[in-house]
Order: C-alpha cells, then sequence, then structure tokens
C-alpha cells in the first residue's frame, strides 16, 4: 500500500482531516445513511415509551414538534466536520483539552452503545416472533440474547467493508421499513378511525398533571435527540457541501426520526388496547398481530437491524479513533463488538431505558451547545488544524494540563442544572422550572451560557484563544527578526 493509500485509508478510517477531493457524500448519501439510522426499531421504542405517559394527539405533537425543532438547532453541528473534515471529538479538543475529552468520551460513547443493545434486544425478539408465526411453537426466553448476538456478528462484517457498501446498503433496507410501518398502519385503521385513536389514553401516565406528564415525555425526547451526540462528526466528514449536509442531517436525524417514532406510539398504543399487551418492543407488536403480513415486517425488521448496527459500527469506531488513534479500525470494531455482546446478555439497557436516557441527555444536550458556542460565536469559525494534531505542553489546546478548565466548568454548571431539577430514576420534577425547559433543556441553557459569558472576559478569551495569539506572537516575531 502506497502513501496516497495509507492517507485514503486513515482518512475513510481513521482520524486525519478528509480533503474535499474525497468526499463521495452529497445530499442524497448522506440522506439515505441517516434515514436507515432513523428508521432503527429504537426509534419505535421510543415512540412505545412517550405513549405510555401521554394520550395519542399529545405524544404526536410533542415528538414531531420537540425532536423537529431541537434538531433544527443541535445538528448545526455537522457544519464543523463538513467544513474542517475532522470528526467533532477531534474538534472537542479545543473545547474542553486533550484529557478533558478523554472523560467525557469515555462516559458518552460506552453508554451510546446501550442503543445498539436496544437493537439486539429486538433482533433477538423479532427472529423468535417469527418462528412463533411461522411454526406455532415458543422459542425460550434464554435463546433471545443468542439470536439478538447475529445482528452484531453480521453488522460487524457489513462495518469492515467501509461506509461505501453501508449506503448501498441503506438503499435496500429502507423501503423494508417503510413496509413495515405501512404493515402497522394497515392494522391499526382497520380496527380504529382517526377520531376514536385521539381518544385513547395514556398507558402509564406518571402524574394526573396533565403538564408533568409532558414535560416528561419533552424531556424524553430531548434526550432522544441527543443521542446523535457521537456520530455526529464521522458522516459529515464524506459531505461533498455543508448544505447537502446539514439538510441530509436535518432529514434523516430530524424529521424522519420523530415521524418514525410517531410511528411507534400509533403501533403501541393500538396494540395495547386490541391485546392487552403493552410493550415498546415492535417485534412484540407484530408477534400479536400475526399472519402474512407480520412474517413480512418481521424480516423487513430483522434486516434493518443488521444494517443499522453496521452503521453504528462504523460510526462509532472511526470516533473511537479520536482517542485511540494507535488502535486500527479492526481492532476498534472488535472491542466494541464484545462490549454490545456484554450488554445485549446482560439485558441492563432495556431494563433501565429512562435512566439511560438521562445519561444520553445529560452529556450530549451540554456538550454539544458548547461546541456550537466554541465555534461559531468564541472561535468564529477560525481553527488551527496544526494544534488539533500535535500534542504538548506548547499547543495551543492544551490548556489546563490537558483541560479546558472553561469548557470543564460549563459541563458541570449545566449537569448539576440537569440534578437539580429533574430525577430521572423515578421520572420526577425537582423544582417547578422543570416544566417550563427540562432538565436537558435547562442544562443546555445554562452550559452554553456560562461558557459564552466566560469567554467574554478578556483573560478567559486569551486563555480560550490561545491558537490565534500564538499566531499573532509568532508573526509578530517574524516581523522582528526580519527588521533586526
Amino acid at each position: 500500500m502506497n502513501n496516497e493509500q495509507n492517507a485514503n485509508q486513515e482518512a475513510v478510517y481513521g482520524i486525519a482531516p478528509m480533503l474535499s477531493k474525497e468526499r463521495t457524500h452529497g445530499f442524497m448519501a448522506i440522506a439515505a445513511v441517516t434515514i436507515v439510522y432513523s428508521l432503527a426499531p429504537w426509534c419505535f421504542t421510543q415512540g412505545g415509551t412517550i405513549i405510555s405517559v401521554l394520550g395519542l394527539k399529545a405524544a404526536l405533537t410533542n415528538m414531531l414538534g420537540v425532536i423537529v425543532l431541537f434538531s433544527i438547532i443541535y445538528l448545526l453541528t455537522v457544519v464543523i466536520p463538513t467544513r474542517e473534515g475532522i470528526d467533532t471529538w477531534i474538534y472537542q479538543r479545543a473545547v474542553f483539552g486533550y484529557k478533558g475529552i478523554v472523560i467525557i468520551w469515555f462516559v458518552a460513547i460506552f453508554a451510546t452503545w446501550g442503543w445498539e443493545a436496544v437493537l439486539t434486544g429486538i433482533h433477538g425478539t423479532s427472529i423468535s416472533g417469527l418462528y412463533t408465526i411461522a411454526t406455532g411453537n415458543v422459542l425460550p426466553d434464554s435463546v433471545i440474547p443468542w439470536l439478538g448476538s447475529t445482528c452484531v456478528i453480521v453488522g460487524f462484517i457489513i462495518a469492515l467493508m467501509g461506509p461505501n457498501i453501508i449506503t448501498k446498503i441503506s438503499y435496500v433496507v429502507i423501503p423494508g421499513v417503510v413496509i413495515a410501518c405501512i404493515v402497522l398502519f394497515y392494522y391499526v385503521f382497520s380496527n380504529y378511525s382517526w377520531s376514536e385513536l385521539m381518544q385513547l389514553e395514556a398507558i402509564y401516565p406518571i402524574s394526573e398533571n396533565f403538564r408533568e406528564n409532558y414535560m416528561v415525555a419533552t424531556e424524553w425526547n430531548l434526550a432522544f435527540v441527543c443521542a446523535w451526540y457521537t456520530v455526529l462528526g464521522v458522516i459529515p466528514r464524506l459531505g461533498k457541501s455543508e448544505k447537502g449536509s446539514y439538510w441530509g442531517f436535518m432529514v434523516g436525524y430530524g424529521v424522519v426520526y420523530a415521524l418514525i417514532a410517531c410511528v411507534g406510539a400509533v403501533g403501541a398504543l393500538a396494540v395495547s388496547d386490541q391485546k392487552g399487551v403493552y410493550s415498546n418492543d415492535p417485534s412484540i407488536w407484530f408477534s400479536e398481530i400475526g399472519g402474512g403480513l407480520a412474517i413480512l415486517s418481521m424480516v423487513c425488521l430483522i434486516c434493518s437491524n443488521i444494517s443499522i448496527m453496521s452503521v453504528a459500527m462504523y460510526s462509532l469506531s472511526v470516533s473511537t479513533k479520536s482517542v485511540l488513534p494507535k488502535w486500527s479500525y479492526r481492532k476498534i470494531l472488535i472491542a466494541w463488538s464484545i462490549w454490545v455482546l456484554f450488554l445485549n446478555f446482560s439485558g441492563v439497557v432495556m431494563e433501565y431505558y429512562s435512566v439511560f436516557l438521562a445519561v444520553i441527555g445529560f452529556i450530549g444536550g451540554p456538550t454539544v451547545i458548547i461546541i456550537l458556542v466554541d465555534y461559531f460565536l468564541v472561535r468564529r469559525q477560525k481553527i488551527s488544524m496544526r494544534d488539533m494534531f500535535e500534542q504538548g505542553k506548547e499547543n495551543a489546546y492544551h490548556y489546563t494540563k490537558g483541560f479546558n478548565m472553561v469548557g470543564v466548568v460549563a459541563f458541570l454548571c449545566g449537569t448539576v442544572a440537569y440534578f437539580l431539577v429533574y430525577d430521572p430514576i423515578n421520572y420526577m420534577a425537582r423544582a417547578e422550572i422543570f416544566n417550563f425547559t427540562t432538565g436537558t433543556g435547562l442544562s443546555c441553557i445554562v452550559a452554553g451560557l456560562v461558557y459564552g459569558i466566560l469567554a467574554q472576559i478578556p483573560s478567559v478569551k486569551n486563555y480560550l484563544l490561545k491558537d490565534k495569539f500564538l499566531k499573532d506572537k509568532l508573526l509578530n516575531d517574524k516581523i522582528k527578526n526580519q527588521e533586526d
């Protein structure tokens, strides 16, 4: 392999900046990949979870409004990797410092694999349900995790082939999930009129107070959007234009994401009302529906699970290179496969789904807002690419022993604000302000304000913009030497 091939390999599977001529994904390709991710069964799971605390009308307005509107701001993050050609994990060295970002990465990325654990659980129950519908026999529950592990194995094999193969597979999977949605709607509207659906109430409301239920659901949906935090910097590096990347992500991670969650809400509520069985697992819904169309839907779900697993494995493994640059892509893939298999067999994520959402929310929310404030308002979209990759005490992003204390303080303030107003274990507000901002919303506001305000203090500004001041110093020294 020559030097050029090595460079290309590192750009696609590693952390090297992606040059404009190496970009392969236009709007349609990025939209296809993000739509596949947004068609993940965990979106059905989210809809089924929201419908447990809200009636259908409130649930639909909440998911469409909260997810789409928050995504408009949240997904501005993809502009950075598209413009600069680097993963957002690399950029965050400027926001949190070389050592600070390692800590945040450790917590965030390990937690993010919980979504893939949800995927393996649904994959296992899908295969089990398909077997039951086809044969009339029921597999023991102990077999389901083993069936779920096949999703990890096949996803791993596809991820090894790279992003182009993953993108091509996505064009096949999208119609399959659409078919599953159509089958679900056919079942629902064969038994209900739209007005009858709107009259169905929440399955397990948390409180008798509607506003409290609504704001808890809003909190869950904000955290749901924040789940993209760890993978927002991988696919945009392949984008040919900032506009194409942003709108491709908005279509997939914004609009389709919300719509599939809405489909999940409708399905979970209808099956619960008709069959007396509540679940946020779509494979259970199709098992209850039964028949040939349900079998077709199960097959579509199974194919979707595998495709989405491959996208996740590629994205998260490339992101991991920012922290473990010496590890090969293959070695990282193997390590993460082992971790998600552990989560699959433990079953801990589905058992504590709301707590899992809380972890995603209080990390991904304030962190992304700090990134946006730092890049667009503080640095004015100017960074030192050399300092992003070179380490050492003279590096502009070394800060205080590897920690950007401004970013750390802002993040901690956002985290404290989150837990002061919300109890994620009992799904309860701790302060009245939660019913206006939610926990994730308040943490974003506080973190962004703290970072932005501190950055206006002259000494702090010099501390943050050391890359600019280092360049100015080098330029002045050069001019002075020439004069001498």
